[in-house]
């Protein structure tokens, strides 16, 4: 599975949108932030993109088992290469499979491989739509999954964006991407990267059946199974749930600088953010490149120090951050990706309250 450094934004008829982050884009290099390698006469260097393991698919389309209080433990593959981190599950879809779905909470909406869909001769929905990312746009279209589920844990009945995506579907490739939409239903979903598993609450609720917006923490506790220790860290979550897709925000701050809006995004193998506030926050170009994948092609991004950075006034753990023309798809002004969200151990998306939650026990 290859690096997701840009969020995807689907449309129809290019009206509504949704961030997300593990889906595939056509976006150009972006320059060095505040200045170039070549200037100095030194050549940067170039990260490839990594190439994740898959879960294994002895269990089949089970593997599941109960965590006590009613919560789920799905069994996960997390992998890294280099500073990169990947998070994939496997998933049946009408009785065939397993697939390796990526799990991806910036996408607003779960995406399959259009070739695998055509495979599995899933219906089509609609008309076809476009997708936007940083800078470009592709083509989807929808598709209904009657049947399917992950690790044997049953799901809903729903569409799909059925997507041709960079480094999606071939061998020891994912065939595509679990989004917020799903994890959203379940009201929270852990994720350990230290023991490879996720633990949901239950079984999967309803979709909202209008928009619905969560600002801030509801107060009450988080779902139990959920949380073993004391959490290292918890930031307000605004949560945009609707019947067909799900937005997460969070609020980032470099330095002294004013807080802009980052997606949660474990789609996202390495954090992201966006030229521009890279610039305007003084962020120090390092003489690294990374190839990524982005919503619809593969791109080279350079890379900034964060230096001192913090979520909901709380420090992060510095590091370098690629860079790309995020805001000018109209999407969030940076990705914090699963390579600082694994530093914790853990996280929570705590969608039902409003919540982010690093190092939960």
């Amino acid at each position: 599975m290859a690096v997701v450094a840009a969020a995807i934004a689907l449309a129809s008829c290019g009206d509504s949108s949704g961030a997300g982050g593990t889906t595939a884009s056509s976006a150009t290099s972006s320059a060095p932030v505040g200045g170039s390698s070549a200037a100095s006469g030194t050549a940067a260097r170039t990260i490839p993109i990594p190439t994740f393991a898959l879960p294994s698919k002895a269990a089949g389309c089970h593997g599941a088992r109960p965590a006590g209080g009613g919560a789920i433990r799905i069994p996960a593959r997390v992998s890294k290469v280099g500073p990169n981190v990947g998070i994939l599950v496997n998933v049946c879809i009408e009785g065939k499979g397993p697939f390796p779905f990526a799990v991806d909470t910036g996408a607003s909406k779960v995406t399959i491989n259009a070739e695998l869909a055509d495979r599995l001769k899933l219906p089509r929905v609609g008309s076809s739509e476009t997708f936007r990312g940083a800078g470009c746009t592709g083509e989807g279209q929808e598709r209904r999954i009657t049947s399917w589920s992950v690790a044997g844990v049953p799901l809903r009945s729903q569409t799909a964006t059925g997507a041709n995506l960079p480094d999606f579907g071939g061998a020891g490739q994912p065939d595509g991407l679990i989004g917020s939409d799903v994890w959203g239903a379940f009201g929270a979903v852990r994720i350990d990267f230290a023991h490879g598993d996720l633990v949901v609450p239950g079984h999967e609720g309803p979709p909202p059946r209008k928009e619905a917006l969560i600002k801030k923490p509801a107060g009450s506790p988080l779902p139990a199974g959920l949380v073993s220790g004391r959490p290292r860290l918890v930031a307000p979550m605004s949560v945009e749930a609707g019947p067909t897709q799900t937005i997460i925000v969070v609020g980032v701050a470099f330095g002294a600088h004013p807080v802009v809006t980052f997606t949660p995004d474990t789609g996202a193998s390495t954090s992201v953010v966006d030229s521009s506030v890279a610039k305007h926050a003084g962020l120090v170009p390092v003489e690294i490149k990374e190839r990524q994948n982005t919503v619809c092609s593969v791109a080279t991004a350079p890379e900034v120090e964060s230096g001192a950075w913090s979520l909901a006034g709380k420090p992060l753990l510095p590091q370098s951050i690629a860079t790309a023309n995020l805001l000018a798809s109209g999407v969030a002004a940076g990705l914090l990706g699963a390579d600082q969200m694994s530093h914790y151990g853990s996280v929570i998306f705590d969608y039902r309250g409003g919540r982010l939650v690093l190092g939960a026990g």
